[in-house]
């Protein structure tokens, strides 16, 4: 029996890949390893969202191939970057469910290329492939209806094709039924989910919430364009539902106008923060977080300034900041870059302040009790997913009220 190891790199949408890849190799007989050193072969699911990214994912190729092993390159980096791997077996992100089969044809050195109408027609079979965790990710769709000028995900991953509602929801009650207590919803936008079929998330968060059992949900990244229109449906979920943790990721990304335009993001400062601010007076202990990329082309002195005056109005949570990289494909890239030097100072003053506002928002549940899930033994999320640290062992698996003692930066302490 061929042993192959399995690596996975990325956001939570690449992880239920790499979960869905592991099932499909083990449904065609192969034997899933966890030790790299007995494996025939690597697959490794791979991320390009950043340059650095990039980097890490073929220095990580190069390094297996040094150690003699037969590499089988998956995610998006084959898909957007072709060239980069053009010498190694591959498997697309959309063929995550066919991985097992695409493998056997790579072992007997003829690998077929499935047609993007075939693979797009039969992607609700990925769903088939996810197995029950405590905390098991929930895809609900593929690709976006976004144009943003510096993505290359969109290259990898394509338009959206959302995945039919009652599959959705008959796939969570089977992993809830399998012991999944946490499900996180995620796509590369929740907030378009549905549109290309007549549908929308508020209408599969609420047939989600009736699935029977003890279970939480975090809703993934949302983009303010998508959201407006189905905003006062999510909000109220978000209310009256306890199944629905009170986390919200919106990237906000520029907090200028014009660099908004130049990114082709499809809403301005204005209506971000009308969003954001209504889900805040309304949603209790909401935990807002959201993505900021510094040193994007064309982003003055003065962009950046309304940037970190937007992130001192708001007060994310937590915020994912990022240093502008070229990626190859985009139109971002063919726009006048900015001085490294540039990049790196902003990038260390927007770092200095998320630090600032996450502590200062962290601090506020000292004292409080919260319902947390138990995800490891010195580990919980809270009902907002703050990750709460314990001293003492807890039980795996359960829902406790738990009693915040102190608060760090990222964490809580209870």
């Amino acid at each position: 029996m061929v042993k192959v190891y399995v690596e996975g790199y990325g956001c939570v949408l690449n992880t239920a890949d790499t979960d869905i890849i592991k099932s499909s190799l083990e449904r065609e007989g192969f034997e899933v390893v966890d030790n790299l050193e007995d494996a025939d072969v690597v697959i490794i699911n791979t991320c390009v969202v950043r340059l650095e990214t990039e980097n890490k994912m073929m220095f990580r190729i190069n390094k297996l191939k040094k150690m003699g092993k037969f590499v089988v390159v998956a995610g998006c980096l084959p898909k957007a970057l072709k060239e980069k791997v053009s010498n190694l077996p591959y498997i697309y992100p959309k063929e995550a469910y066919r991985a097992g089969e695409i493998l056997k044809e790579i072992l007997r050195g003829y690998r077929e290329e499935y047609k993007e109408e075939e693979i797009n027609k039969e992607l609700y079979k990925k769903l088939f492939y996810l197995k029950p965790k405590l905390v098991s990710p929930l895809p609900i769709a593929e690709g976006c209806l976004g144009n943003c000028s510096y993505c290359i995900v969109k290259i990898a991953r394509g338009k959206l094709i959302s995945y039919p509602r009652e599959m959705l929801v008959k796939k969570a009650e089977e992993l809830i039924k399998g012991g999944t207590k946490c499900l996180f919803i995620t796509a590369q936008d929740t907030a378009c989910y549905g549109l290309d079929r007549g549908d929308n998330l508020a209408n599969l968060l609420r047939d989600l919430c009736s699935i029977e059992g003890e279970f939480i949900m975090r809703v993934g990244m949302m983009h303010v364009k998508y959201l407006k229109p189905i905003l006062d449906e999510i909000i109220e979920l978000y209310r009256e539902e306890n199944k629905i943790g009170k986390f919200l990721h919106l990237p906000l990304q520029s907090g200028d106008n014009y660099i908004l335009k130049l990114m082709k993001r499809g809403y301005t400062v204005d209506e971000f923060i009308s969003v954001v601010k209504e889900f805040k007076k309304k949603v209790k202990d909401l935990c807002f977080t959201t993505d900021v990329i510094v040193g994007f082309p064309g982003e003055s002195e003065e962009a950046f300034n309304n940037t970190l005056e937007v992130l001192k109005k708001l007060k994310p949570d937590y915020i994912h900041g990022a240093k502008y990289t070229q990626r190859k494909g985009t139109e971002a890239a063919k726009m006048k870059q900015l001085d490294t030097k540039i990049r790196k100072r902003r990038t260390e003053i927007l770092d200095k302040l998320r630090r600032e506002l996450s502590y200062i928002n962290n601090k506020k549940y000292v004292g409080r009790e919260m319902r947390a899930l138990i995800v490891e033994k010195n580990k919980a999320y809270t009902h907002n997913f703050k990750v709460v640290r314990f001293e003492n062992e807890e039980e795996v698996g359960k829902f406790k009220k738990v009693k915040i003692k102190d608060a760090t930066t990222f964490t809580l302490r209870a």
